[in-house]
Formats: structure tokens, sequence, C-alpha cells
């Protein structure tokens, strides 16, 4: 099983940031500043390096980090 480090250094490292400065409770469009496309390409990349796949509804209810790890989780889970 992942920790929720792994998931964030993962996160960490696509939007080229210290790991240090992913904080659960960052808001993934107001405080990080990603737009859909960018959004959409992390999810791409975490499913790539988790080996896991994403419902396409999915993204939308992805609205913080905390969501996200959440997200990556279940995913690791089923």
């Amino acid at each position: 099983m992942l920790d929720q480090k792994k998931i964030t250094e993962a996160i960490a490292d696509n939007l080229g940031l210290p790991p240090a400065d992913i904080d659960a409770e960052s808001h993934l469009q107001d405080d990080l500043g990603l737009n859909a496309v960018e959004i959409a390409d992390l999810l791409g990349d975490l499913a790539d390096k988790f080996q896991i796949a994403f419902h396409p509804s999915e993204p939308a209810q992805v609205k913080t980090v905390g969501d996200l790890i959440e997200l990556v989780e279940d995913k690791l889970l089923e």
C-alpha cells in the first residue's frame, strides 16, 4: 500500500514543486493555479505512475490535493 507521502511526492514532481509545498488543503485551481487541462495532465501522470485508471466523471470531483490523494488511494485499493 502506498502512503500519502509517495502520492504527494508524485504530485509535487508533476508540478515541479518541492513536496513540502504540497498541502492536502491546497485547492488545485485557486492555490496551485492549475487549469482543467493541467489537472487532466496531472491525473494522467498519476494514473501512469500508479497503474490505475480514473472514471471520466472523477476528475470533476477533485478540488483539493487531499481529494486527489484520496482518489488515488481509493483506486489503489480496487
